[in-house]
């Protein structure tokens, strides 16, 4: 079987979408070898011969001109190069994919989450692209991944299918960087401390976690935010910070490299995720795997991720938030118990794993 790979969401500095692209895609490369990967950054793990680097300006970093150019991109050169080549399936990591008809291709589509329409006045712009043209790429693929039951559930309620197949894989996460590590350095560096780890878009609700923080104010803590200072609202909850005084208290760490995340989610009282909507959340396999008890919002996608293995919040709640963090800073039973369930868990969930789904998928797909 002939494999193109749309990997265009691997660049430097990989948020989420960026670091499942990369995964996943080695991945399939580990038992797959007639694969061609289009992507933005050779690190992915190709040999010269798998690999196809896209332009500059293709980077997910350039937010809406990135996302146009990308489409344009994926309508244009890569629909040709799949008409030329003739492979048999052209698989896309997320959402994004040809939505011009395809000849002697199947095509298969990720869906990670359908946020744009769940708060379409946090993604204005990208809302039309759910709204208009992924309707497009729908039709013209064979089938669909979600990463999780919610985000089948979604994809459901919002796009007519006409019985198109739709899958359930899940992500995994990288056993060979995310495990405990015992003397972290970052206790040493800021004492007790609660993690972040995300972007800073509104429905990651860190205003009500900041909030919370201040309830909890004279408590010996501090709380770590690590993701990039995006300029659109890092402004305004800086300033809600320096209004509690919190300076002290709540850091923004902007991104950190890779190699130190484990260590950071080792030492850390606990992981802390109250976000309003996601379609699965990576970081809480990476933290559970770090032996990091995790506090999450209550709502379906996160439960399915977790399971038992979380202490489970209101995410519009900031006192549920704020005893969540209390529980965790003085309660070491509870502690021990989530560690322990949250390392459990965190083995359920593998990359390999996820590779090997994906290719019975294509094959089913052959048949």
């Amino acid at each position: 079987m002939k494999l193109f790979i749309n990997a265009t969401h691997f660049y430097e500095h990989p948020s989420g979408l960026g670091v499942y692209t990369k995964n996943l895609v080695r991945a399939l490369l580990s038992i797959h070898d007639q694969i061609k990967v289009f992507t933005g950054n050779p690190d992915i793990g190709c040999s010269n011969q798998q690999l196809v680097i896209t332009p500059k300006w293709l980077n997910p970093r350039k937010g809406t001109i990135g996302h146009i150019l990308r489409i344009l991109w994926e309508n244009s050169y890569l629909w040709i190069q799949t008409l030329r080549e003739r492979p048999h399936i052209l698989f896309s990591t997320v959402h994004e994919g040809v939505a011009l008809p395809l000849v002697h291709t199947k095509q298969v589509i990720t869906l990670h989450d359908t946020i744009a329409l769940k708060f379409p006045q946090y993604f204005k712009r990208l809302k039309y692209y759910f709204t208009h043209f992924l309707p497009l790429v729908i039709k013209n693929s064979q089938a669909i991944v979600c990463v999780s039951e919610n985000t089948k559930k979604d994809l459901l309620d919002y796009y007519k299918l006409n019985d198109k197949p739709v899958y359930v894989v899940y992500p995994g996460y990288d056993r060979d960087v995310f495990f405990p590590r015992y003397g972290s350095v970052f206790t040493k560096r800021f004492g007790k401390y609660f993690l972040f780890v995300g972007d800073m878009r509104p429905h990651k609700n860190l205003e009500r976690l900041i909030k919370a923080v201040n309830e909890l104010r004279c408590e010996n803590f501090k709380l770590l935010i690590v993701g990039k200072k995006d300029m659109r609202f890092y402004p305004a909850l800086w300033k809600m910070v320096r209004g509690y005084k919190l300076e002290e208290k709540v850091l923004f760490l902007d991104y950190v490299p890779l190699e130190d995340l484990p260590y950071l989610y080792s030492g850390a009282e606990a992981f802390v995720f109250p976000s309003l909507y996601e379609g699965f959340g990576l970081p809480l396999i990476e933290a559970m795997a770090c032996g990091c008890p995790v506090i999450a919002s209550d709502i379906p996608p996160l439960r399915e991720v977790c399971d038992q293995s979380a202490y489970y919040v209101d995410p519009y709640d900031t006192h549920s938030v704020a005893c969540a963090l209390y529980q965790l800073l003085t309660n070491n039973s509870l502690k021990r118990r989530l560690r322990m369930l949250g390392l459990w868990r965190a083995k359920y969930f593998s990359w390999e794993k996820s590779a090997r789904q994906h290719m019975s998928i294509f094959e089913e797909l052959m048949a």
